[in-house]
């Protein structure tokens, strides 16, 4: 009876595992209290996760070559939602880990503000003394009550308050310089934990869109299996014509949309902006009545126009574009910039797919400028606004300043407003507010909103390709 009963039980477990789809999921195992725990104990952890994606990225990249079954794309859907969980898990851990080096940061920049507080004080007491001397004429020295050698004992005084001030001012210079360092560093390290905290949202979101789908298969039994293959071949239907779809950029730059998609996806996690947002502003067709874009892109910067330079380009902005094309090798004569929209503006100028403005691009005047961001990305020594990858890595970053002014402390909430604010940012300036950011943002006939609009729209074409 028990030999019966035993068989019985084999029987039922090996059936079961016949009939149910093989699923190697596991549950997240690098999901560990981050709180407390030290830069090394952080690692180990990260590195688990990292291993777990690689895992889950090895079994999806090996189901995805079985043939078109129910069975097999739930197991896809479910390796892609395990994915996702490490993914924001390993985020997490960096995340803390950037904290630390950001407080890390802050201190040194406060020692170092104390520092220059100090020594300012020194330059001061200096200063103070050396005019008190300096103004001491010679005569009266010999009319003052102090004997000759007393007097020079102070002249000497006075040689060595010299060589302190000195030193005091290069001490000076030496903490602004590692102030500024430092402050480098904090603001590349919080740019990074804002893009990391943006990524994984989008994960966040990603598996959201996944579990759906898997409910959706979940729900469908065998005798709906050819269903779901027509279903199948229509949703390949659809990511062609998706991908295939012509791109135009502001700049009148033609391409697919898969072909824009690639460019700027990878750089998502390392940036912190939407792939869906970035192509929503590049694109022409989300321009205000087709205007930006309709006549960018063909004038030169010294041409003929109506305005107080004379020129398509103000005066302002020429030696600008004049150092970037002779870096580039470019004939500035013939480089074609944008013309003006008098009905927007008395100037032109703009280059690119992108379209940025000289200043914008390399302010050689200050030497800033989007130029150095997108060198540092991208690891090149001379990115070009007329490249297409440089442009959309320089929008994208162009984009993450903005979105961080509009998703402070008063900011918004929703994804659209924080979308429609960017955009209008970018559109307007980063220092728009008040009035002018809610004339560009908040009307449905608005640059913004109907930036925010089509980055839905791209958002929906990004989450059917990515399914």
């Amino acid at each position: 009876m028990n030999i019966f009963i035993k068989k019985i039980g084999v029987m039922f477990f090996v059936s079961l595992f016949l009939f149910f789809p093989k699923n190697t999921f596991s549950e997240v195992v690098c999901s560990i209290d981050l709180e407390g725990k030290t830069d090394s104990e952080l690692e180990i952890s990260l590195q688990k996760c990292e291993q777990e994606i690689a895992e889950q990225e090895k079994l999806l990249q090996e189901k995805q070559k079985e043939s078109v079954n129910i069975e097999r794309d739930i197991d896809i859907l479910g390796y892609k939602i395990n994915k996702t969980k490490s993914d924001i898990r390993a985020k997490e851990i960096k995340i803390t880990q950037l904290k630390g080096g950001i407080e890390e940061k802050k201190e040194t920049i406060g020692q170092l503000n104390k520092r220059a507080e100090r020594t300012l004080s020194s330059i001061s007491g200096l200063i103070k003394k050396t005019n008190e001397l300096d103004s001491f004429s010679s005569v009266e020295a010999l009319l003052s009550q102090e004997s000759i050698s007393e007097f020079f004992v102070d002249f000497d005084n006075f040689n060595v308050l010299k060589d302190d001030l000195k030193d005091n001012l290069e001490a000076i210079r030496q903490i602004k310089g590692e102030t500024m360092t430092a402050q480098q560093k904090l603001e590349e390290q919080e740019q990074k934990e804002r893009a990391l905290k943006i990524a994984q949202e989008e994960e966040k979101r990603k598996t959201e869109v996944y579990k759906k789908e898997n409910e959706k298969l979940l729900s469908l039994n065998r005798q709906q299996e050819q269903e779901y293959k027509n279903t199948i071949a229509e949703k390949e239907r659809i990511k062609n014509e998706i991908r295939n779809r012509i791109f135009r950029t502001v700049g009148g730059i033609e391409m697919t949309f898969a072909e824009a998609l690639r460019l700027i996806q990878p750089y998502e996690n390392i940036i912190g902006v939407e792939s869906a947002l970035v192509l929503a502003v590049l694109t022409q067709e989300s321009a205000i009545d087709g205007v930006i874009g309709s006549n960018l892109g063909r004038c030169t910067y010294n041409q003929t126009a109506r305005n107080a330079s004379g020129t398509v380009m103000s005066n302002s902005q020429k030696e600008s574009f004049l150092a970037i094309v002779g870096e580039l090798g470019l004939n500035a004569n013939t480089v074609p910039v944008s013309c003006p929209i008098y009905a927007d503006g008395a100037y032109g100028g703009a280059m690119g797919p992108s379209q940025f403005m000289p200043n914008t691009w390399w302010d050689v005047g200050t030497g800033y400028g989007y130029k150095k961001r997108v060198a540092k990305v991208l690891g090149i020594d001379k990115p070009s606004p007329f490249v297409n990858l440089d442009a959309f890595v320089g929008t994208a970053s162009y984009l993450s300043d903005a979105r961080e002014m509009c998703s402070g402390p008063k900011g918004f909430d929703s994804q659209f407003d924080i979308w429609s604010c960017s955009a209008a940012k970018y559109y307007a300036g980063l220092g728009a507010k008040n009035s002018t950011l809610s004339k560009h943002m908040t009307s449905k006939w608005s640059y913004g909103y109907k930036v925010a609009e089509r980055a839905q729209s791209f958002q929906k074409d990004i989450d059917t390709l990515d399914l």
